[in-house]
């Protein structure tokens, strides 16, 4: 019965010790890694969930995550049925939840009231030395113009079909 016990504590600690691992892991995000147009103090994000559009950004994969027909699409570029939207100010919600978009149900009642708010900063307008390094990138990568430097607005072909 000692044994067991002992046996029990180790697996136990084992368990603990490897989601502690895992969760050091999961918010490894550096702020270059996060969108110009996020806003500040969201530095570790995985996800934005965008209430106006209703519409998720996955930050690891710099993709974009909306409902078609009930299944979810991921595109590097938003669709032209978002183009009227300047993700430079409308309000963005930080999710630091393993494929946030799985809540979409309860998110979209709890977010609705950020719906036509401007009252964020942007990362790219934000005056905090912490992100002066980060501008250069900003500007020249594909953050700049998140409808597509061409004016296309092209669907990736991945479906997130989850």
């Amino acid at each position: 019965m000692k044994k067991l016990m002992i046996m029990a504590l180790f697996v136990f600690g084992g368990l603990i010790y490897t989601s502690k691992a895992h969760a050091q892991v999961s918010f490894s995000i550096s702020i270059g890694d996060q969108p110009a147009w996020a806003p500040v103090g969201a530095d570790n994000a995985q996800y934005y969930y965008i209430p106006d559009m209703d519409v998720y950004y996955d930050v690891y994969h710099h993709q974009f995550l909306y409902l078609n027909n009930r299944h979810w699409i991921r595109t590097s570029v938003l669709p032209s049925q978002y183009r009227h939207f300047d993700l430079y100010k409308i309000h963005k919600v930080a999710e630091n939840t393993p494929n946030a978009y799985r809540n979409h149900k309860s998110d979209k009642v709890k977010y609705s009231q950020y719906r036509g708010k401007n009252d964020q900063t942007s990362l790219r307008d934000s005056h905090d030395d912490k992100y002066k390094n980060n501008k250069n990138n900003w500007q020249n990568n594909r953050f700049k113009n998140s409808h597509g430097d061409d004016g296309n607005h092209k669907k990736n072909d991945q479906h997130g079909n989850h």
